[in-house]
């Protein structure tokens, strides 16, 4: 058995154990009762308000990919994008649909490279701007007198390790001394690969008002995606109010950072066992916050199926490659 197929093995054993201990203390019966009578107009508005979401995603991919000098038009990266995400739901890993953009991206251009950086740095852009918005909403909370439970403080620790790596990777001092760190560690080949990801980065270092505004960008984004789970908790008549509303846009990023652990397929499981753990603290029954995640999950699936036909119909490379990019 490959190393691969042994790897996934062990997360379906991981997804199907988590399944199972959040339906031995909440019947799917229970699940069942908070998705039986929805507001088809709300969930509507989920829907479309992810379909922004990941649109503006797709620009700001874009704008990273421009900033390294890709020629790629805009509307072959949003297409990109967007199978990449359809990638990314339907196939057993999380990062699956990045490889695909990188690889396809890659070898087009002819800097595998150069693409791995910009997704990278957009990823990493994505994870600090959702920890940045949650810390920002729980210290109102804090102000506000609105309760929160010890865990979500583990978001400072998460929001300084996030910084670190981003200041490392656009840093000059410390790209040039961990290859001859490398160097002396006898790790020539990975010394030579840090080199080469920091001439990669340098061209972001050199541009850092850009890169704060592509940051604030990335916050605005991570709201609106925020507010699909909102619009599903509406959907599901469970109503939160104003301050349950708060509360969730501190722990449903928690959530979704924990997601990020490569541990089950696709966050099967994991979804489910942490919400009925964690996102039951803003007052709301156990049985609705993990129909809520469970639904916005679908909702995310629902908007990559345009991925998958953007996919199907146009497999070749697009001929329009190496037109240059609209100016600004």
């Amino acid at each position: 058995m490959s190393r691969r197929v042994l790897v996934f093995a062990l997360k379906v054993v991981v997804s199907v154990g988590l399944l199972w201990f959040v339906l031995a203390r909440l019947t799917w019966t229970e699940v069942s009762e908070a998705l039986a009578a929805p507001r088809w107009e709300w969930l509507g508005a989920a829907l479309v308000i992810y379909a922004i979401s990941a649109a503006a995603g797709a620009v700001q991919w874009t704008w990273i990919l421009h900033k390294a000098g890709l020629a790629t038009p805009s509307r072959e990266i949003r297409r990109l994008y967007f199978v990449g995400l359809f990638f990314n739901n339907f196939l057993p890993a999380n990062i699956g649909g990045d490889a695909y953009k990188i690889v396809d991206l890659g070898r087009r251009e002819g800097c595998p490279g150069r693409v791995f950086c910009a997704t990278l740095l957009d990823r990493w852009l994505g994870l600090c701007a959702l920890t940045v918005l949650a810390s920002l909403t729980a210290v109102g909370c804090v102000v506000a007198g609105i309760g929160l439970p010890p865990v979500v403080w583990s978001l400072a620790g998460v929001l300084v390790l996030l910084a670190a790596v981003l200041a490392a990777l656009i840093s000059r001092r410390f790209t040039a001394r961990v290859p001859r760190a490398l160097r002396r560690l006898r790790l020539v080949t990975f010394a030579q690969q840090v080199e080469t990801a920091a001439r990669e980065f340098a061209v972001y270092r050199r541009s850092l008002p850009w890169l704060v505004r592509v940051f604030a960008f990335s916050v605005a984004v991570q709201a609106v995606r925020l507010a699909v789970h909102l619009a599903v908790a509406f959907g599901l008549r469970l109503d939160p109010t104003p301050q349950q509303a708060l509360q969730l846009a501190v722990l449903v990023p928690l959530l979704a950072l924990s997601l990020t652990l490569p541990v089950t397929v696709n966050g099967i499981g994991l979804r489910e066992t942490i919400s009925n753990a964690l996102l039951v603290r803003a007052g709301l029954p156990a049985n609705g916050v993990v129909a809520m995640e469970m639904t916005a999950f679908l909702v995310q699936i629902a908007v990559s199926l345009l991925g998958g036909v953007a996919w199907w119909r146009r497999r070749g490379p697009d001929p329009t490659i190496g037109e240059a990019p609209a100016a600004g």
